[in-house]
């Protein structure tokens, strides 16, 4: 009679009564942040050997959207969620004792948010501080930086890191020095124009990747030479910075080991979501 009927069992509605789907919900701000979509290939390496599959979602960076697409998550009843999110929860109480609707929830959020499954901290502030003393140690007196805008992240760490390497050896921070730009590609671009055409900055530390994409094409649109007239430093040290010629150096995300870390979170959650854990610190690294 099934065979007759061509009857196919609707899988949600059985994941809902079973509670075990073997799938994972992840909410990213967007599709093509490095970050994100770097550590998301990592933690879904470490989750497929456990029989678990992803299913991903972009936000936009907005919060209303992340609280449709954590519903959407929880009726389909995924065991658990990844919340890649520029906004603060902390004081919100929609996501309480780590979970959604019974869901858990593990932040992803370089810190911001006091994840009850403990907070995987990334000590950004070491990293940047070698690669602006690397660059002082060849001669650069005077480094401008290109650094976020504050519309969706506050990168307070790498810019600290860059004021204290320069107050350290005596060099001069000029206002003139400082850009603020959206961690895009044309944000660098627009970022290093200005400082080409302001300032004689002999080289650019950009707070992520994408600023240092933008900045090399400024470099190279005003006839400089990379690595001679100009150096460039960036941050997250993902494949993209090594498709250029010569490569940029960058200071580089523990992508693997952060992978691993919030995978290892979401399955202790998804056995034991009423256990409380550690925070994990991860240090970035800067190689010369």
């Amino acid at each position: 009679m099934i065979e007759e009927q061509k009857y196919s069992p609707n899988y949600f509605a059985s994941n809902i009564i079973a509670k075990k789907s073997k799938t994972i919900g992840v909410i990213v701000p967007d599709f093509s942040e490095q970050f994100a979509s770097a550590i998301v290939r990592e933690i879904r390496d470490q989750l497929e050997k456990q029989g678990y599959y992803l299913i991903i979602c972009e936000s936009g960076h907005d919060f209303n959207k992340e609280q449709e697409l954590l519903d959407q998550l929880a009726r389909i009843a995924v065991e658990g969620i990844f919340l890649f999110t520029p906004n603060d929860y902390n004081r919100k109480n929609i996501i309480e004792f780590g979970r959604f609707h019974d869901v858990p929830v593990v932040f992803a959020d370089r810190g911001l948010n006091e994840g009850y499954y403990g907070t995987v901290i990334i000590d950004e502030y070491s990293g940047v501080y070698r690669a602006i003393e690397w660059l002082i140690s060849k001669g650069h007196k005077k480094i401008g930086i290109i650094m976020d805008n504050s519309e969706h992240y506050h990168l307070a760490e790498r810019f600290d890191a860059y004021q204290d390497a320069l107050s350290k050896n005596h060099l001069l921070i000029e206002e003139s020095s400082i850009k603020q730009k959206p961690l895009t590609i044309a944000g660098g671009y627009q970022g290093a124009l200005e400082l080409l055409d302001e300032t004689d900055v002999t080289a650019i530390f950009c707070c992520d990747d994408m600023l240092a994409i933008g900045c090399y094409q400024a470099v190279y649109d005003s006839g400089k030479k990379l690595d001679q007239e100009i150096s460039i430093v960036g941050f997250d040290g993902g494949e993209v910075t090594q498709i250029v010629r010569p490569q940029i150096k960058s200071v580089r995300q523990p992508y693997k080991e952060l992978g691993e870390a919030y995978a290892e979170k979401i399955l202790m959650a998804i056995d034991q979501p009423e256990r409380r854990m550690d925070d994990r610190l991860f240090h970035v690294v800067f190689e010369t």
